[in-house]
């Protein structure tokens, strides 16, 4: 089967013809109504003629209907006999990841002020206590992204739209407001607000989505965030008339994402007599699905379902009314799925194929040796390990929805060793640790997951543990550019250092290395001429305690200065924070957003604050500091000029 992408037109050559005929029959909905939604621009009135109604069924009548079918109960109907698995899910991000746009609910400083984004303006607002935005007509915006006559800026209509639906609550959130031309479809207010900041940014300054003068940021919550942002998540696709009457079992991750519809087992247990027979059965209950009780494979499927790099085998049945996801959890979800491996990891002639036929998909995806980049896609990861093709390893055996922290899901201890040594028990894994890690017992170098789990997939502003766990090789980040666990921790070292080290104690085959790879830090190579994927990364990293410790924090300074004007705005919001952990720069005043001639301002006083603090860093050449601790200016400057600037987009 040829790998196609919902949504991405470069993506139709050899797609099913009824992703194809899905794709474009959004597309000529929205072309065929220009001259209505031209005729029609002005404002939309959010009174409607049922004032009697309360503000939050107002919200509720506009967004996708919560239906109770295909056997679907919704969470409420589990509290009464798991009071304590709901709660537990309650307080977790899963359950947040969509919901209607309240006063409970809304993060975002809805109070008048007006964001910039691409040189349009968005006000937002509350008006009688509704969310509200102006904003260029987000109908019209779609008709121009997807081929429709080009409009300059100022000949876009502006509108007032009630905002409906809020998605996340953790790192950002993000809006969706109502068409009135199309019936059901929610469509992005393209701005991020960022809790923590208490900020307002553009939408595509807060993704890895080429750089800042990219296309704009338009999208649609129906036929693609309803897949995983919702329970049951049915697009409703009418082909017919071309519009969207979509519907969900609950919003956000709920209980039946996970265990399936509860119909069948919330009629068995009404009965009191069956529970307490069933709680005291060793057999599982039919009626339900425990993703804990499945084998590792279906176990982890049922994560997968959204942590994937996957197409529909038939779209179009998945977008068309009655037939939703088409997967629910304990069945194989391979029947209805097409999981992708790299060509890298699977080298078979139509993954070749694919990869000639659209390299784009897999660089937005994977680093090009194959290990996963894009955040969100672990079950990928996971499935290409031998801990999981050798071994029973599954998404549970270190995650758990109910027994952890909602932060990263992770169960208690396992945020070490303790997952690793349930099959790994020889005594150089468990009490002779350093003869096989060649690290302190206990310290960081002695914890597995650095070094088979390193932060080298980046998604939501951070550097995340790849899930694709595998050892540290010297030749991937030669060849490939991938950056290794060894050189994340070890900042100031070089390549060669780490080759050496890998070669003499683990046996590795050495790789012919660049001059510069011998010489000059890895982490300063990726931070200064590695592409826009390498920076972040390295840009995280060195912010990351455990390696400022190894390494040093007093020498980092001015080589992580030189993002602060980098044209991603992820890459200088990452920066920044990491800059912000170093001696001296707690407080450096900064916004990443700022006008480019204030950026490169930033640069120089950073660089300047660096030059007044006491340096102590160790003078080596290879951290680009010559004999006097002074920057190696020549050097760095010959880097900065040799940086990788191809355009980089990353499908977190």
């Amino acid at each position: 089967m040829t790998i196609t992408s919902a949504g991405d037109p470069r993506m139709d050559m050899g797609a099913p013809p009824s992703l194809i005929w899905f794709r474009r029959l959004l597309a000529v909905a929205s072309l065929a109504a220009i001259a209505a939604i031209l005729a029609l621009a002005g404002r939309f009135s959010w009174r409607t003629t049922e004032s009697r109604l309360s503000r939050e069924s107002q919200v509720r009548k506009l967004i996708p209907a919560v239906t109770n079918s295909g056997g679907f109960v919704s969470s409420q109907q589990c509290l009464a006999c798991h009071p304590g698995e709901h709660a537990s899910w309650h307080r977790s991000y899963h359950r947040t990841m969509t919901q209607a746009a309240l006063p409970e609910t809304v993060l975002g400083r809805f109070d008048g002020s007006t964001i910039a984004s691409k040189g349009l303006n968005y006000r937002v607002f509350q008006e009688d206590g509704h969310f509200m935005a102006e904003m260029p007509d987000p109908d019209v915006m779609m008709y121009v992204v997807q081929g429709g006559k080009k409009l300059a800026d100022k000949d876009i209509p502006r509108v007032r739209r009630p905002v409906v639906m809020a998605t996340g609550s953790h790192h950002y959130q993000t809006y969706w407001v109502t068409s009135p031309r199309y019936e059901g479809l929610m469509q992005t207010l393209p701005l991020v607000y960022l809790p923590k900041e208490a900020q307002w940014i553009p939408r595509e300054e807060a993704f890895m989505n080429g750089p800042s003068h990219g296309q704009r940021f338009i999208t649609q919550w129906n036929h693609h965030c309803i897949r995983c942002h919702s329970t049951e998540g049915n697009p409703g696709l009418d082909a017919k008339t071309g519009m969207l009457k979509s519907t969900v079992g609950e919003f956000g991750i709920a209980c039946e994402s996970c265990h399936g519809p509860g119909e069948s087992h919330v009629r068995k247990h009404s009965n009191p007599i069956s529970r307490y027979l069933q709680h005291f059965s060793a057999k599982p209950d039919p009626t339900i699905v425990n993703p804990a009780r499945l084998d590792h494979d279906r176990g982890s499927q049922v994560c997968g379902q959204c942590h994937g790099v996957y197409v529909m085998r038939d779209e179009f049945a998945m977008a068309s009314a009655n037939q939703g996801p088409m997967y629910h959890p304990g069945e194989d979800i391979h029947r209805t799925r097409y999981y992708i491996q790299h060509p890298q990891r699977d080298p078979k002639p139509e993954r070749l194929a694919d990869q000639k036929r659209n390299p784009d998909f897999f660089r937005e995806r994977w680093w090009d040796d194959g290990t996963i980049l894009a955040g969100g896609r672990e079950y990928t990861a996971l499935k290409d390990s031998a801990c999981f093709t050798k071994g029973k390893m599954s998404c549970m055996t270190c995650h758990s929805m109910h027994q952890s922290d909602p932060n990263d899901q992770l169960a208690t201890g396992m945020d070490g060793p303790a997952a690793c040594i349930t099959c790994h028990q020889e005594p150089k894994y468990t009490t002779q640790v350093s003869t096989h890690t060649f690290h302190e017992p206990g310290s960081t170098g002695s914890n597995c997951l650095n070094c088979h789990m390193p932060h080298t997939t980046y998604a939501l502003f951070s550097a995340i543990r790849s899930h694709q766990i595998q050892s540290p090789h010297a030749d991937s980040s030669a060849r490939f550019g991938t950056p290794n666990a060894c050189n994340l921790c070890h900042l100031d070292r070089t390549l060669a250092w780490t080759q050496d080290n890998l070669v003499n104690r683990y046996g590795h085959r050495p790789v012919t290395l660049s001059r510069e790879q011998q010489d000059t830090s890895a982490a300063l190579l990726w931070l200064i001429q590695g592409n826009a994927a390498q920076r972040v990364i390295a840009a995280w990293h060195v912010g990351w305690e455990p390696a400022q410790k190894t390494s040093g924090a007093d020498w980092l300074a001015p080589f992580q200065s030189q993002l602060l004007a980098d044209p991603y705005g992820v890459v200088r919001y990452v920066a920044v924070r990491s800059l912000r952990t170093l001696p001296a720069y707690t407080n450096f005043q900064y916004s990443f957003l700022a006008p480019t001639t204030e950026l490169s301002h930033r640069v120089e006083l950073a660089l300047a604050q660096w030059s007044w603090v006491t340096n102590q860093a160790e003078r080596r050449s290879e951290k680009l500091l010559d004999a006097q601790g002074k920057v190696d200016t020549a050097r760095l400057q010959r880097l900065l000029s040799t940086r990788d600037n191809r355009a980089v987009t990353i499908k977190e």
